[in-house]
């Protein structure tokens, strides 16, 4: 009533169904939209958690808003380079970590078993796989615990190592996320993984521990290998990091503490907030 608004911030899409009608609305009616998307969610590859709304997704629909919205906020640089191809007006505005609710959080008092820690969603859960043999391997060679924290276990245990369930809960995620040696973020190389954008592996790395995480994506470009956490593409690689972990608390210190800076400096709630409203005046003046 009155478009008593300046521009319309749409977050992925503005309806679960059907085409993008509620964007072609907003722009005729002669508000900038910026649009802002962390997934690629143009690719039917990508997880889709809305049960029978998933049908009725049109895929299609990214593209048309990209073309059509003043500015786009894309959460990485693969993102960023699908809307381009549409929009010239494409800022890469990264997931934030808000540092108050994560705080540096002590490692695990007795140095074994080794704790490594995988946290995601129910959608995510097959991602565990790809570290499954690495962590099995490990598992011969020390004591092993494995964290797993998510809305439903894995459909087996991790053999050789105790496997430690941990149902979802936000008021405990952070407390969970950093009571371990080491956080994990495997990750298979295709459409749908390249636009994930390094959330799970920022909550670990805000609380201080090391992270090894697959060269996938936004990954890449979040790791110094070997300074602030350890890139591993193999299940071998995955078993070297780990086992460098398990056997140097003092590494494990360092690591973590420079992986917390670069949430710092680079992808604090307060960073990115910045570079957000930056774009918003940029549309709006």
């Amino acid at each position: 009533r009155g478009l008593n608004y300046d521009a319309v911030v749409v977050h992925r899409e503005a309806s679960l169904i059907g085409p993008a009608f509620y964007e072609r609305l907003i722009a005729w009616s002669g508000k900038p939209i910026i649009f802002d998307f962390d997934d690629s969610i143009w690719s039917p590859a990508q997880e889709m958690r809305h049960g029978i709304f998933s049908k009725l997704h049109s895929f299609g629909k990214t593209r048309t808003i990209c073309r059509i919205a003043a500015a786009v906020s894309a959460g990485n640089d693969f993102l960023a380079s699908y809307a381009r191809q549409v929009n010239d007006a494409v800022q890469v505005i990264p997931t934030s970590i808000e540092l108050d609710d994560y705080p540096v959080v002590p490692e695990p008092s007795e140095e074994r078993p080794f704790v490594v820690c995988w946290t995601g969603s129910t959608s995510t859960l097959v991602h565990f796989e790809f570290a499954r043999e690495a962590l099995e391997r490990l598992a011969v060679r020390i004591p092993l615990a494995v964290k797993i924290i998510c809305n439903q276990p894995p459909g087996r245990p991790v053999a050789g190592a105790e496997t430690r369930f941990v149902p979802w809960q936000q008021a405990n995620e952070a407390r969970e996320v950093g009571d371990c040696h080491a956080g994990i973020m495997p990750l298979p190389d295709d459409e749908a993984t390249r636009g994930k954008c390094g959330l799970k592996a920022l909550q670990c790395m805000a609380t201080g521990r090391p992270v090894v995480i697959s060269p996938v994506g936004m990954n890449t470009d979040l790791i110094r290998h070997g300074e602030n956490g350890f890139l591993a593409e193999t299940a071998d690689q995955y078993v070297d990091a780990l086992w460098e972990l398990a056997n140097s608390p003092e590494r494990r210190a360092v690591v973590g503490a420079a992986g917390r800076r670069t949430v710092e400096e680079g992808y604090s709630a307060e960073v990115v907030a910045a570079k957000f409203a930056a774009l918003v005046r940029s549309v709006t003046g």
